[in-house]
């Protein structure tokens, strides 16, 4: 009779244990960056959404672009008219870290950083013609 009570609570330590483990170590996006296109009339938005569990590589590379983005100063755009949306989420947190709004250019992009809760006080910056072409081509759904 003991060896059968013996035999259980070990068969349930493991199963308990690998229980705990898969928890802890589960596969919840930890961050999530979201990028749309502005739609037109009649037309839905390209866009994608992109997690460091499906699209790690993806993520990074945008990650990069965005910290690697220089300042600019006298652009003249429209603030409610972008080309883009691109959102960097925390899902487990229920947060947005950052949100920009986006304008492609013959010679790379021009990025708007939200401040203080509001676009009227935006930061802008720019990209290269090639991390432009990037988000493009994850927008549509290209880039791999």
């Amino acid at each position: 009779m003991w060896k059968f009570l013996f035999w259980l609570l070990g068969i349930g330590l493991v199963f308990g244990g690998g229980y705990i483990v898969g928890i802890i170590t589960s596969d919840d996006p930890s961050y999530q960056i979201s990028i749309q296109e502005e739609g037109g009339e009649g037309q839905p938005p390209n866009g994608a959404v992109l997690s460091d569990v499906d699209h790690p590589a993806k993520l990074d590379s945008l990650l990069g672009i965005l910290l690697h983005k220089q300042p600019a100063e006298g652009v003249s755009v429209n603030i409610n008219e972008p080309d883009a949306f691109l959102k960097l989420m925390s899902p487990q947190r229920s947060i947005g870290l950052t949100a920009h709004r986006i304008w492609f250019t013959d010679d790379g992009a021009v990025l708007a950083e939200e401040r203080n809760g509001t676009w009227q006080d935006a930061v802008f910056f720019t990209i290269s013609e090639r991390d432009a072409s990037y988000i493009q081509s994850i927008m549509e759904g290209e880039a791999e």
